[in-house]
């Protein structure tokens, strides 16, 4: 068989999920609340394993933003004591 013709072999990779080292596995459920935090958290991981500052501020502002979206309590700034004085 001439040489191009030949199949060529390909590479393949397994991609699993380990468990945390010491803790227990929490199960998640699709209508988790903290789903799209732990999104971020991921993010955030690879980022800082990949020692890359845009990703990792990115992961950082999206989760930010993420927990200023939810309902919480108003409290006071530290700029609008300033502005009041």
């Amino acid at each position: 068989m001439l040489p191009f013709l030949k199949p060529r072999a390909t590479a393949g990779v397994i991609i699993s999920k380990r468990k945390p080292d010491g803790g227990t596995e929490t199960p998640s459920m699709e209508g988790d609340e903290d789903q799209g935090l732990m999104a971020c958290a991921e993010d955030l991981i690879k980022a800082i394993h990949a020692k890359d500052t845009s990703a990792t501020a990115s992961a950082l502002r999206a989760a930010f933003e993420l927990c200023d979206s939810e309902p919480h309590d108003e409290g006071p700034h530290l700029n609008d004591e300033q502005d009041t004085e």
